[in-house]
């Protein structure tokens, strides 16, 4: 399985289908795949000669899914950092990791951290302004290189990245589509925040298999009724 070129098959056979909901906003694969395309394109033109990993800050806000594909894309793997994440605890982040950057979906509020920030506006610009250049492929991550990063409570001292490279995600992802019996074009449902393992059970095999992941947050689950209005 090519983790990424199956995902970008769904944008030219459904391009119209929708990839991930939260609340009302929502992206399709489509837009998944020309925006992340895009961030792609300009982190491989502003970093030509790096591969330091990237943090992506915010929530489940539907940029959070298009900025790790970008990030992947560009060859750089990815920190998911939400922002219920101690600000002590994101600048520990920030300086075990090596990342020069860091691209939000919302507001940064976090001050001192040794990256450059990417705002929200800023990636509205990218977007719009790298739209339909495409990245060199041979610059993604394959292989033994990392696809992310997932950072550790540091409940008992330091956070700890746990390392997670292209092909042990591929290997899960495909154990998961064949041993769950996936089909195409299902509706997967996650509540966990990115930055916990527990997400990514949801997010690829659902991008994989072309179907239509939904987010929930706490502030959701606390309205059942909502849910099924």
């Amino acid at each position: 399985m090519e983790l990424l070129e199956q995902i970008e098959k769904w944008a030219a056979e459904t391009p119209d289908q929708t990839a991930f909901v939260w609340r009302d906003a929502k992206i399709t694969y489509k837009q998944l795949k020309e925006d992340s395309d895009a961030l792609a394109h300009w982190i491989s033109s502003a970093y030509p000669d790096d591969r330091s990993p990237i943090m992506v800050y915010g929530h489940m806000q539907p940029e959070m899914i298009i900025n790790f594909l970008g990030c992947v894309k560009a060859g750089h793997a990815y920190i998911p950092v939400d922002l219920s994440i101690p600000a002590d605890r994101v600048q520990r982040i920030a300086e075990n990791s090596g990342a020069k950057l860091l691209l939000s979906g919302t507001e940064v509020t976090v001050t001192d951290l040794p990256v450059r920030i990417v705002s929200e506006d800023n990636l509205k610009d990218i977007f719009f302004t790298h739209k339909g250049n495409t990245p060199n492929p041979e610059h993604a991550v394959k292989g033994d290189e990392n696809f992310y990063i997932i950072y550790t409570s540091g409940s008992t001292g330091n956070p700890k990245g746990v390392q997670i490279t292209y092909n042990c995600l591929v290997s899960f992802t495909k154990w998961a589509v064949e041993d769950f019996n996936l089909q195409t074009g299902q509706v997967f449902l996650n509540q966990a925040p990115f930055s916990f393992d527990l997400s990514v059970m949801d997010i690829y095999p659902s991008l994989v298999t072309g179907g239509t992941l939904w987010a929930i947050d706490k502030d959701m689950i606390a309205r059942p009724k909502d849910l099924f209005a």
